[in-house]
């Protein structure tokens, strides 16, 4: 007969076994997601790593039968060193890429031992429950149901919640300490049945404390690490559901990485941007309504509202961060010209279906060179929606005069889609009579593949495409599409621009004599080996062109 004093032993276990399996699948999600910030290979990294966690789930399960007595016990001294060990995988996994190249070996590593030991703790919490169960049957349905809604509970917090709120290395220490408190729980109700119980409440008392600092202190290690991977003095980083991040400054040039890749420097970002926007804005038959699909900085809308002409601007991000940086740090202030500060840009949060009612945008008539220009110009409209711009797309109504797309290069799944036939079929059905788009293309010479690719899916999705590019120093050389579904065919196009004399507006880089020459390639250039296919969302070539390139 079970002893009375542990008549409540089956719910107890039961709810360890709840927030066990939820640790587990965040474990599992935490190592994936950090190995993608650090790797930079969409998902590839989540599934290899929840792939080796699961075989060594089965490696743990095997090694538990070597456990034939003190269950209790080795059940505890268990959860304390999962505690530790993956309290501290995520901060010592990005230690070790800060100071090394084979910091793969780190992450994979942690996720084989973390494996094992949730391999262990739950087939002997269930031979520990045997002793309170009815029955087999229902001492297995009590476990394993419990780990089943863990593991939902688990990934819904990570989903919703945790990315939401807390930093990686947070989310591992989080996890971490919820172990080491399951085990002093377990060692005040069971501590009757334990062999060592002084030895193992020492080592609750020493993991709490160490997790307890690292709780307090690791984004600040976090944040010294982080120095390590940028020449110049970051001054701002965040983590948001999307992104990382990290603002850097050293004198006057001011510095974006997201996910560790430079986004601008402002040195020369005024030679992108001018690229990006002016072409289509020159070459369009009008220009009142225009849509910016991403380009969360500000910086190509601060273009944009230079133009007299302009009386509405959509600006579509997926991230409030970027928007909420934009508007906010002084530096990138100073560099979009305040072009999303609060009072002059309302954030709408439109969930792809209504671009919402318009703001208006009221600029005094001189601003300083660091601003804008020493010009007037009338007022403009702005909505800034933050969603994803494939939904957005499917949902808007209206059409738009200039389109300017400024996504990141197409290294992952979620964003190659927005380069996709599909994606760009539903762009042209949004734009009007005359409309002209320009695309963020990467580098016509180190990703010519990807680069020929995207004029490829421009073209199968009814476009006429002219490529162009420019030597941008912190980029190298770098490429854009110009694209239309008007009747202009792409001769009559470079007429247009062999005869433009002026720019509508005076542009800080970009001139007539340099847009003319950015059209024109050397010989045999772009290479064209071998034919590219389209991108489709099914069929994602285009990331198999980008990583050749840069692998």
């Amino acid at each position: 007969m079970p002893d009375a004093r542990f008549r409540h032993a089956r719910p107890i276990l039961a709810a360890s076994m709840l927030l066990m399996g939820a640790c587990g699948l965040i474990y599992e999600y935490t190592l994936g997601l950090l190995g993608n910030y650090l790797i930079g290979s969409s998902h590839d990294q989540i599934f290899v790593v929840i792939g080796l966690m699961m075989f060594a789930m089965g490696v743990g399960s095997a090694l538990q039968r070597r456990i034939d007595r003190d269950l209790v016990d080795a059940f505890l001294l268990i959860e304390c060193v999962l505690g530790i060990v993956g309290g501290l995988a995520a901060i010592i996994i990005y230690a070790a890429f800060t100071v090394s190249a084979s910091y793969q070996v780190a992450l994979y590593g942690f996720a084989l031992v973390i494996g094992v030991l949730i391999g262990l703790e739950i087939p002997l919490l269930i031979r520990i429950n045997q002793d309170y169960a009815r029955s087999l049957r229902a001492n297995l349905s009590e476990i394993l149901c419990m780990d089943y809604l863990g593991a939902l509970i688990g990934a819904l917090a990570f989903t919703y919640v945790l990315v939401a709120r807390l930093s990686i290395p947070r989310i591992g220490i989080a996890l971490g300490l919820i172990n080491v408190l399951l085990a002093v729980g377990g060692l005040a109700y069971f501590r009757p049945l334990l062999r060592r119980p002084a030895a193992l409440a020492t080592l609750c008392a020493t993991s709490l404390a160490l997790l307890g600092v690292g709780m307090v202190r690791v984004d600040s290690w976090a944040g010294l690490l982080e120095q390590r991977c940028y020449a110049d003095p970051i001054v701002h980083r965040e983590s948001s559901p999307y992104q990382h991040l990290v603002l850097t400054e050293r004198g006057d040039n001011t510095s974006l990485y997201i996910n560790g890749r430079l986004q601008f420097s402002s040195r020369d970002e005024a030679i992108y941007h001018d690229l990006l926007v002016h072409p289509p804005m020159a070459l369009a038959g009008r220009r009142e309504h225009v849509l910016i699909l991403g380009g969360g900085d500000g910086l190509a809308l601060r273009e944009v509202l230079r133009y007299p002409d302009v009386r509405e601007v959509t600006l579509v991000d997926i991230d409030p961060a970027i928007i909420r940086l934009a508007r906010s740090h002084p530096d990138l202030v100073r560099l979009n010209g305040g072009s999303l500060r609060e009072g002059r840009v309302r954030i709408l949060d439109a969930e792809g279906i209504d671009r919402g009612t318009p703001v208006t945008v009221s600029a005094p008539s001189k601003l300083s060179e660091l601003l804008l220009d020493d010009r007037s110009y009338p007022i403009a409209e702005v909505s800034v929606v933050l969603i994803d711009a494939d939904r957005f797309l499917r949902g808007i109504e209206g059409t738009f005069d200039v389109a300017l797309l400024d996504f990141p290069d197409p290294s992952t799944v979620e964003v190659a889609k927005l380069y996709s036939v599909g994606f760009y079929r539903a762009l042209a059905s949004r734009l009007s009579p005359g409309a002209v788009v320009s695309v963020q293309s990467s580098s016509p010479y180190h990703n010519a593949r990807a680069f020929r690719c995207i004029g490829r899916t421009l073209e199968g999705a009814g476009f006429r495409v002219m490529p162009y590019h420019q030597n941008v120093p912190s980029f190298g050389e770098w490429g854009w599409h110009l694209a239309w579904a008007g009747p202009e065919t792409v001769a009559e196009r470079r007429h247009q621009v062999d005869r433009l004399e002026a720019m509508p507006i005076e542009t800080r880089y970009l001139t007539p004599d340099v847009l003319r020459g950015a059209f024109a390639f050397g010989k045999g250039w772009p290479p064209d080996p071998d034919p590219v296919r389209a991108n489709t969302r099914l069929r994602p070539e285009l990331i198999r062109y980008y990583r050749r390139s840069v692998d």
